[in-house]
């Protein structure tokens, strides 16, 4: 007799099934044809018809046909059982979701009551079904049956539930309607504000606080939007009880920006005026360069630059394109500081500006200060490449470098026109700038060596993968699959040690971020490297 591939549970519930099935026992099987061209209900699935069912008739002699049989019907059990499953929980998620909506969209008393009724009906007719079904593992024909019937009756109050809503949504729409012209209001205030943030930033103004005040007013936008797609009236309600003062004060972060416009505008005018009158001044002292006719030439070809420039700037500023003005206030402020260079270098000066040093104990005097913050400015302009190569944030170092400079061509000013006391007052905050430049340069050394620590780290770690790679060479030649595995455990490692070079090639050449972006790459390649060694091992 074949052995039955069945656990004793299933050879007890197979009993039970054939049972059920109301299975004969006889010398052969054949086919009942007594109820031909009839259709009977399904034994197996109540509620179908068969329009010719084969009733099987199992002899003693044929375990194997018993077996199969019972398969049959286990695996049709089976099927039964998952649908009913699948359904109940289909329609329980749909309940809930319906609930949900229900919650967010039902005004009235009367639509809220209506729908209360529905629930009920729903929750009940789950409990019925829970009841029917908890406590037997195996549910016969009729209970099956039934069970079925409940989630019909569940379907059927879902989609009462949902008349209900619908027409709770139009009454919640007819208020919501309502609601608009404020909610309108407040949408065309806040995107009407927003708009113009270009005009801010053409203006150089900082935008930080009016993006905050933006991003403040526009969420109860954002979430009212939401409330009238879900038609949500009291969601809808909640927000517009929320926006007071939101809008207030995006308007108020809006003007003053605005003011910051004309304040930029007024520094702008200021700085062109200036820079011309400071260069015109200069200018007026060339003879005394006539010495040096090498370097009267640079003077007065740089002094000719602010003077051409100057009226394209006040035109620019006139026309309200202040990134070109303020492009020329920049040209004009790099040229007098070349004119000051220059008229340092070569002009004759009184014994008191002498660059000779300073006797121990007596005070540094102003040009002095003023020369050492000239050498650490030009330092800061060597080292903005490196500085670039090292931070993210390194339009920061270029800005300050300008402020240095801006800051120092107006000291130089006063100095050389005798206002040394005005010429001083500048030299502290010069020394505050040159302190935030090395401060940010001593960031990008520390980048750089925070890298390669994690170069070194990085290939330690790698070492001892691959040095594994004779030992994983020789459990490959044996088995198939680790030879496909070793094959990409080999390009794989060719690929780690080419971005641990590259890393240390940038490193030598003080490219922190460049470093940064190898090593990134090198560990997510020492991952598929470890990966496929270990599917050797595994193999």
């Amino acid at each position: 007799m074949p052995k039955s591939n069945l656990t004793p549970e299933q050879e007890q519930w197979t009993e039970l099934v054939l049972k059920h099935l109301n299975l004969k026992n006889v010398d052969e099987v054949q086919l009942d044809e007594s109820n031909a061209g009839h259709t009977q209900p399904n034994e197996v699935n109540p509620g179908k018809r068969a329009a010719r069912r084969a009733r099987v008739l199992v002899s003693k002699d044929s375990p194997a046909a018993y077996q199969q049989q019972a398969e049959q019907a286990a695996e049709q059990f089976k099927a039964e059982i998952t649908q009913l499953s699948n359904r109940y929980q289909t329609l329980a998620t749909n309940a809930q979701k319906l609930d949900a909506q229900a919650r967010k969209q039902l005004v009235t008393k009367e639509h809220i009551e209506a729908f209360k009724v529905q629930v009920e009906k729903i929750s009940n007719t789950f409990k019925q079904f829970n009841k029917n079904f908890s406590g037997q593992q195996r549910p016969d024909a009729g209970t099956i049956s039934l069970l079925k019937t409940l989630l019909d009756k569940v379907q059927y109050h879902i989609s009462e539930g949902k008349k209900v809503l619908q027409q709770g949504c139009k009454h919640a729409d007819e208020m919501i309607a309502k609601e608009m012209p404020a909610v309108e209001a407040y949408k065309n205030t806040v995107e009407d504000t927003y708009k113009h943030r270009d005009e801010l930033v053409q203006w150089g103004v900082e935008t930080a606080a009016f993006d905050k005040a933006h991003r403040i007013a526009n969420l109860p936008l954002l979430r009212m939007q939401k409330a009238i797609a879900d038609h949500s009236y009291p969601g809808l309600k909640f927000m517009l009880g929320k926006i007071k003062g939101k809008k207030e004060g995006f308007v108020k972060a809006y003007e003053d920006a605005k003011e910051q416009i004309e304040k930029n505008r007024e520094d702008a005018q200021q700085r062109l005026d200036k820079t011309l009158a400071d260069a015109t001044a200069l200018n007026k002292r060339s003879s005394e360069l006539e010495h040096a006719p090498e370097a009267l030439a640079q003077f007065t070809s740089a002094f000719d630059k602010v003077a051409a420039a100057t009226p394209k700037g006040l035109q620019a500023l006139s026309g309200g394109d202040y990134q070109g003005a303020i492009a020329v206030v920049h040209e004009n402020e790099s040229a007098l500081f070349d004119m000051q260079q220059v008229w340092f270098a070569s002009a004759s000066t009184s014994e008191d500006e002498t660059d000779g040093p300073v006797e121990k104990g007596k005070p540094i005097p102003t040009r002095k200060k003023i020369e050492n913050l000239r050498n650490a400015l030009d330092q800061a302009y060597e080292r903005l490449p490196f500085i670039k190569d090292c931070l993210p944030n390194a339009h920061q170092y270029e800005a300050e470098c300008k402020s240095l400079k801006t800051l120092l061509t107006s000291a130089q000013s006063d100095l050389i026109s005798g206002r040394v006391e005005e010429a001083e007052e500048k030299v502290l905050p010069l020394r505050k700038i040159r302190f935030q430049l090395y401060s940010m340069t001593h960031k990008a050394k520390g980048q750089l060596e925070w890298v390669e620590k994690q170069l070194l780290q990085l290939k330690d770690e790698a070492k001892s993968w691959l040095d594994q790679h004779k030992d994983l060479k020789l459990i490959s030649q044996s088995d198939e699959n680790a030879k496909q595995s070793f094959d990409a455990y080999v390009k794989e490692a060719d690929v780690v040690k080419g971005h641990f070079d590259n890393a240390q090639g940038h490193l030598e050449n003080g490219k922190a971020i460049q470093a940064q972006k190898s090593v990134d790459e090198g560990t997510n390649s020492l991952k598929r490297l470890i990966s496929h060694a270990t599917d050797i091992e595994l193999d």
